[in-house]
């Protein structure tokens, strides 16, 4: 029976809090965490001495680009880099070529991803080939293997939206929306503000994130649970806590990169900023971040998004919309919200681990305590590294090359086996 052990770490529970004690791992599963654990015989041993234990990191929103798109990743590059990251599960969204869309294609890539160093799940397309126009046989989609719902890159039809949140409740998966509205977006490519004046560039106005968010809200209200993606407005953020204050079924998520940069660290036409949502402004980014401590946004994830060089190389005009986001997403986590002090370790993890697991229905997920899955993060809250150049990524379109940071993953652990240990 394969066992490992980490000792001497900070372990960080979302639900019990902190506590400098071993971790054992015995068949996959946490078996027991103590004080002082001895090793039982042929065990792996750890040392996690001045390192931050969590449960293992879930990213509820990755681009894996297979099928279609292998030259800018593949799920084995996917995997790779989710594990260089401390990211221990991935959801991969449906908007590949063909579209995730069909139970027969949900199988194959399914067997393709297993194994990798990281778990991939699939999420498949509310409507059929993400179309907008009929909604997708979802009792079929999750017989093979779809863990959520959504046509991330397109906003799920109004006219559908009711009827959507109903049968995924009762098929009990989660429903996941890119609040967008195209036609207030035309032709942007940019947050429609300074940046994009300053540029010359056509600006994507904020009405096209909030009344889509607005819309959102209102119809799962009264028809069920409902997970907002990408937020990065004020109104957004706002307009999400009104809604749990009514007690209405909605969740929301964010990105690193909306808590870390704005429309003001545009400097020149360099497309590795450009996203979609767009980076707001500065006020925008400050209500995020008061999003995130105060229990209004419910989870972190990437929108790991990566393009070949040569398409980003475009400029803002002609670049497709994306980042990359595994390998710095813990970094920038610890760096901007535990380091300055904006959320505790312990909400870190609930960010990270817990509210993810419980979105996605991973039971087994997001905890460290007895019987739960042994998925582990550990990061180094101590050495200082910048954001290199290249990456386990196949794509390096990051707007966060050079910068220096703390908290990267120090090893990654999937099912009790290392599958990352940093030089």
């Amino acid at each position: 029976m394969r066992s490992l052990l980490i000792k001497n770490g900070l372990l960080v529970d979302p639900v019990a809090g902190e506590n400098r004690a071993d971790l054992l791992i015995s068949d996959g599963r946490i078996a027991r965490l103590e004080a002082r654990l001895a090793p039982p015989p042929g065990c792996e041993i750890f040392d996690a001495a001045g390192l931050w234990v969590f449960p293992g990191f879930i990213d509820a929103h990755v681009h894996a680009r297979e099928p279609g798109a292998e030259d800018a990743e593949t799920l084995a590059s996917a995997a790779a880099a989710a594990a260089a990251g401390g990211v221990t599960s991935a959801l991969l969204m449906p908007n590949t070529s063909p579209a995730m869309a069909t139970p027969a294609l949900l199988k194959k890539y399914r067997a393709r991803a297993a194994g990798l160093p990281a778990n991939l799940y699939f999420s498949a397309a509310a409507t059929a080939g993400r179309g907008g126009k009929k909604i997708s046989n979802l009792a079929a989609l999750k017989a093979a293997g779809a863990l959520a719902f959504t046509d991330d890159g397109g906003c799920l039809p109004r006219a559908l939206l009711g009827r959507l949140i109903k049968e995924t409740a009762a098929l009990g998966l989660p429903l996941l929306d890119h609040p967008e509205n195209f036609r207030r977006t035309g032709g942007g490519v940019i947050n429609a503000g300074p940046a994009a004046r300053r540029l010359g560039l056509p600006g994507i106005p904020s009405e096209a994130e909030a009344l889509a968010v607005l819309g959102d809200i209102l119809a799962a209200s009264s028809a069920g649970p409902l997970h907002l993606q990408h937020l990065s407005l004020a109104a957004s953020v706002a307009a999400l806590r009104a809604a749990k204050r009514a007690g209405w079924p909605v969740t929301g998520e964010t990105c690193p990169h909306y808590f870390t940069l704005s429309d003001a660290d545009i400097k020149k036409d360099d497309a590795s900023y450009k996203m979609k949502p767009p980076l707001r402004s500065p006020a925008d980014r400050a209500a995020v971040l008061r999003g995130l401590s105060d229990g209004t946004i419910d989870l972190i994830a990437t929108d790991h998004a990566p393009h070949e060089a040569r398409l980003k190389t475009k400029g803002f005009r002609c670049a497709p919309f994306g980042i990359i986001g595994l390998e710095t997403l813990a970094p920038l986590c610890v760096t901007e919200l535990v380091l300055k002090k904006r959320i505790t370790r312990r909400r870190l993890a609930q960010l990270l681990s817990l509210n993810p697991a419980r979105l996605l229905g991973l039971r087994r997920k997001g905890r460290l305590a007895p019987g739960f899955d042994g998925d582990i993060s550990v990061l180094d809250p101590r050495a200082s590294r910048r954001v290199p150049e290249t990456f386990i990524s196949r794509s390096v379109n990051s707007p966060f090359k050079g910068r220096l940071l703390k908290g990267w993953a120090a090893a990654t652990v999937v099912s009790g086996r290392l599958v990352f240990r940093a030089p």
